[in-house]
């Protein structure tokens, strides 16, 4: 018990120490902006030193990390007179810069303490050190595939760089002074913003279109953050020009658009055309900590209300976004959303099964699916010329950002694998029923099954070595190149699909600290990137 109570008083400790930043005792406006501002000069350095996957593991630990200054000073920050003042104050910068860079240890500490309190690793506290003691057989490859088969591994746009003649316009449109600017959107350009910026978005919509939630539709969803990410597109690709081109202070002063929340509704409705009221509701839902939610994420809740008739829009958080994945954690937070986006989601499976056959078509497969003794079948593949059949028990959930929800999915995951067994234990046994009747194949086809996740396929300890987990998406990738089901057999059933440890990545211990208390903890990243840093 003593044991016990010591971790409780280290986290309590911790808690209190990343909490008590000097950021915290001026205006909650003026704290907010220079957290965000100083995090936009951290994003545009970093595209400037980094590139490739090394810049997305920048950009994600930051997105994650800047979530919990941002709480401090929702629950801690006074609001005094709301002013903003848009200067480069020295101390407030250092403030700001510090307590971005230890959010990032503080972020692993809260992954660490939940998996303490669910019994998933054993800590000791030795004078204001924890010793973390991670389970010995815990296989991180699953961990890595997870964190370097980004998002559902579906093939993206690449973001490309806008033309000259977009560019050249919307300069034309920005007021410029020695160290600060302002884009004066018009129509027009929001319209060429929108057409650039779409096509790579586009990639990343994967939710049906005819959703219908209570107040308004996906598509209208769409369009408005569509569009708020094509204003904060077009603002960060005027500070990075004017910056480039030696703008005094690399334009921090303008880092943020900071807009009348009555102005960024009309110019909604005026680049939308959609109604006032239904945009009204999608900004409310997208501000940070509002709808009662108690642990607000600024990547799920991306523009802050500065509590002075303003809103910040900042680039990075916008443009870095998984925005439908993101609706749909909020909307599973909000009582009176939830049960609509529930029935809704019911209905994934069944979309991601007709996309399965929609890209597997040209290759004249026979798809099956239906009841069988003690389970279903959610999509039999079969190559009747070759005597393959591929059967997939389909997941899909919210992608889990927390250990609570780690859990959850992994349940859902391990019911996935129980599926799959009772199938394959139907096949070895011969049962007519599969065989026979739902399938028309015999004993004499290659068999496999395995679970088919949207985006997540679990840690180490959910897997079982008789059925794969693998992302859907991956898997299509994978037999595109290969044109045969054949010989996904042996990639999958010998795991050939994971990334490993000492190959492709690497578990490099991450040394943490905050007040006076620190700890080991571990980080994974590709190989590439360690080699580079050594």
């Amino acid at each position: 018990m003593e044991a016990k109570q010591a971790v409780i008083r280290a986290e309590e400790e911790i808690d209190a120490a990343f909490a008590s930043s000097p950021l915290t005792h001026i205006d909650y406006a003026q704290a907010v902006w220079t957290l965000l501002s100083v995090n936009e000069d951290a994003f545009l350095k970093a595209i400037y030193t980094r590139s490739g996957e090394e810049l997305h593991i920048f950009a994600d630990n930051r997105l994650n990390a800047l979530t919990y200054p941002l709480r401090v000073c929702l629950a801690k920050c006074k609001t005094g007179n709301g002013a903003v003042h848009h200067e480069l104050i020295d101390e407030h910068y250092k403030l700001a810069w510090d307590w971005l860079e230890a959010a990032e240890d503080y972020t692993l500490f809260s992954t660490i303490f939940p998996l303490w309190h669910r019994a998933r690793l054993d800590i000791a506290v030795v004078d204001k050190s924890l010793i973390v003691t991670d389970p010995p057989n815990a296989n991180k490859d699953y961990e890595a595939y997870n964190r370097l088969f980004r998002k559902e591994a579906r093939e993206e746009q690449p973001a490309t760089s806008p033309d000259e003649n977009l560019v050249n316009f919307l300069l034309s449109r920005t007021t410029v002074a020695a160290d600060q600017f302002r884009v004066n959107f018009n129509p027009a350009l929001v319209s060429g913003l929108v057409s650039f910026l779409s096509p790579h978005m586009a990639t990343r919509h994967t939710l049906p279109a005819d959703w219908q939630f209570n107040t308004f539709s996906l598509k209208e969803y769409r369009q408005v953050l569509l569009t708020l990410q094509s204003l904060a597109h077009g603002w960060h690709i005027a500070r990075t020009v004017l910056a480039q081109n030696g703008m005094h202070g690399l334009g921090y002063k303008s880092s943020v658009w900071v807009v009348g929340k009555n102005e960024l509704l009309a110019r909604l409705k005026r680049y939308t055309g959609l109604d006032a009221a239904v945009i009204a509701r999608i900004i409310d839902l997208i501000t940070f900590g509002s709808n009662q939610i108690r642990n607000p994420d600024i990547a799920v809740q991306p523009l802050i209300d500065l509590r002075n008739g303003s809103l910040a829009l900042d680039p990075f958080i916008l443009l870095d976004i998984s925005l439908e994945r993101n609706l749909c954690v909020l909307l599973n937070q909000i009582p009176s959303e939830k049960e609509t986006y529930s029935r809704l989601s019911n209905d994934k499976e069944a979309t991601t099964k007709a996309e399965i056959e929609q890209f597997l078509a040209p290759y004249g497969f026979d798809f099956r699916s239906g009841r069988v003794e003690g389970t279903d079948v959610d999509l039999a593949i079969i190559d009747r010329v070759n005597k393959v059949c591929r059967c997939l028990e389909l997941k899909w959930f919210i992608e889990p950002a927390e250990i609570r929800e780690i859990e959850e999915r992994s349940r859902e995951l391990a019911q996935g694998i129980s599926q799959a067994k009772k199938i394959k234990l139907l096949f070895e046994r011969g049962d007519k029923r599969l065989i026979e009747r739902l399938l028309e194949i015999d004993r004499h086809y290659a068999f496999l099954c395995a679970v088919g996740s949207v985006n997540w396929i679990g840690h180490g300890d959910v897997q079982d070595p008789e059925v794969p987990i693998i992302k859907v998406w991956h898997l299509l990738s994978r037999f595109k190149e290969t044109g045969s089901l054949l010989e996904l057999t042996n990639w999958l059933s010998n795991r050939d699909y994971l990334p490993k440890q000492g190959i492709d990545y690497t578990v490099k211990p991450w040394e943490l600290s905050c007040g006076n208390w620190s700890a080991t903890w571990y980080g994974i990243q590709p190989l590439s990137l360690a080699e580079i840093e050594d």
